[in-house]
């Protein structure tokens, strides 16, 4: 599925929540002695996003403004630690982290949509800090399809703009749904295991390319979607990297 359909539906989800949230799924065999994670979610003390939690036994895990930009390097994980309160769903450990400090949870219904969820008491992973060795343009098609990078300096440049970049004026993307134009920046930090940093990039039709830590909201409009975020242009080197095979 794609991410950014998983980040909408997070938002539709919570609607449904008290009624069979996480439907359908099975945690397998001893699911029922699991510890049960209940669900909510509240309107982020950022404009525009929703904070939603998971719970149990006192511990909580958030999914908030700063994990929207994070994704499983492995996008089916395995190890099972909890279940939620509604319909048996799947709270995973992570490859590579503590479950002390992050989960995994299955946001989906009819397919698995693993959004990343991090103890409260976790600080936020601080990508403008972090030392990244590689990058990949999730664009499916075209001569930079899957460009892949472990250039440091192409690498520093996407960092940098979005740390510092100054945003253009606020404006909403309007796409097709599954083939638009606003696809992913995967970055893998050796400070990040099992998980992957996963900003947004929109390459506009009239050839400027836009980059955005996450995106606030998405709308869905039959077969198009409305997309809005914080979004900088990306420096002219960025631009001429994301549209070439070289």
């Amino acid at each position: 599925m794609n991410r950014f359909v998983r980040q909408a539906a997070i938002a539709c989800i919570a609607c449904v929540a008290l009624a069979c949230v996480f439907s359908g799924c099975d945690p397998g065999p001893g699911g029922g002695s699991l510890p049960v994670y209940s669900f909510d979610q509240t309107e982020s003390s950022r404009a525009g996003y929703r904070r939603t939690t998971i719970t149990s036994a006192g511990t909580v895990f958030v999914h908030d403004f700063e994990e929207y930009s994070l994704q499983l390097a492995d996008t089916d994980p395995k190890v099972v630690v909890g279940r939620t309160q509604f319909g048996n769903g799947k709270i995973c450990a992570i490859e590579g982290q503590s479950p002390a400090a992050y989960l995994a949870a299955d946001m989906g219904s009819e397919m698995p949509a693993y959004e990343v969820f991090r103890a409260d008491r976790q600080p936020p992973f601080d990508w403008r800090h972090a030392s990244f060795q590689k990058m990949r343009l999730t664009v499916p098609v075209g001569p930079a399809a899957n460009k892949v990078t472990i250039d440091p300096a192409v690498i520093r440049d996407v960092v940098s703009t979005l740390s510092d970049g100054t945003p253009a004026p606020p404006f909403t993307v309007e796409t097709p749904v599954g083939n638009g134009n606003v696809h992913s920046l995967l970055l893998w930090s050796e400070q990040l295991p099992g998980l992957v940093f996963s900003p947004a990039v929109y390459l506009d039709p009239a050839g400027q390319v836009y980059l955005a830590e996450n995106l606030a909201a998405i709308q869905f409009k039959g077969a198009n979607q409305s997309i809005r975020a914080r979004w900088i242009p990306a420096s002219a080197a960025f631009t001429e990297w994301s549209k070439t095979a070289d």
